[in-house]
Order: C-alpha cells, then structure tokens, then sequence
C-alpha cells in the first residue's frame, strides 16, 4: 500500500497512528525529504528499470531466436542460399550471428518499451509526489495487515492519502 501524504507532519502522523494501532514498524516505510530514499525502499530510477529491462528482453529474445534457429537448422534443414556452397560450420556461424542480431536487438527495444510503459509506471508516479514536496507512507504485509491500514488511516484525518 502506498499513501501520499501532503507534508511531513501528516505523514508523521499518520506512520504513528498506524504504529500505535499494532501495524509493526518493520511493515512502514516513510518516504520523503529527510525520510527513506525511493531507491532503498523499491522504487527504483524509471532509467534504471528501462536499462534492465531491455537487457533482460534482449538476452530473453537472443536466446529464443538462436535456439529457433537451431531447430529449423537441424530439424528442418533451413540454409542460406542452396546455390552458394558453404561449409556447415560458416552457413551456421552466418545464420547465428543474424539470428542474435536481430533478436538482441529487437529484445532490447521490446524489453526498453516494457520496462517504461508496464514496470515503471508506479516509480514515476511516486517519484512525481516526492517533486512536488508530498510524502509517501508505504505498508508491505499481508491483505489482512493493509485493510485494516486502509481503514485506520480512512477512518481518521487521512482520507486523502489513500
């Protein structure tokens, strides 16, 4: 659960109330000026997930390409060209070093575009808060922990941070 908080005392605040209401303090993180950094509680830079994920979609699609490749070399017998004569090992070195070019690359843009649109979305919204001066109130626990969170913080002065 993430909850954005307008200032310091409120956060303040509302990290006490739920302490004092048996949330355990190991489950609360206060992000904001003079609190946890963003990067050590998991929100990451939006770079750094665009960074990661495009290096894992690109060793993910070089390795489902080269290993597509193998397949329809040996199972299917797939060549460059029937008229040029190549030794096996040159055809299959040409055709591998194509197949992770292409698929690296194209992994990479794939992963790039994943990582900004899909798994950092969260981090720039949170990271936006923390610009423009709020303060976040994070809770990790079990479903049971974060509803009776959300009711405490609803139930008193904190209707808005939720």
């Amino acid at each position: 659960m993430i909850a954005v908080l307008p200032d310091e005392t409120s956060a303040f605040e509302a990290y006490q109330l739920l302490w004092r209401h048996g949330i355990p303090p190991q489950n609360l993180a206060l992000v904001g000026k003079g609190y946890s950094n963003p990067d050590h509680v998991g929100l990451e830079e939006p770079r750094q997930i665009a960074k990661s994920s495009a290096r894992n979609g690109s060793i993910i699609l070089g390795t489902l390409t080269v290993l597509a490749l193998l397949v329809s070399y040996f199972g299917f017998g797939l060549r460059l060209n029937p008229g040029v004569r190549l030794v096996m090992w040159q055809e299959l070195a040409a055709l591998l070093s194509i197949s992770l070019i292409f698929g690296c690359g194209f992994g990479a843009i794939l992963g790039f575009f994943y990582g900004v649109f899909f798994k950092s979305s969260t981090s720039i919204a949170c990271r936006n808060c923390l610009k423009r001066g709020q303060y976040l109130l994070l809770l990790e626990g079990s479903e049971p922990l974060i509803k009776k969170a959300k009711q405490i913080l609803w139930q008193t002065e904190f209707p808005d941070a939720l």
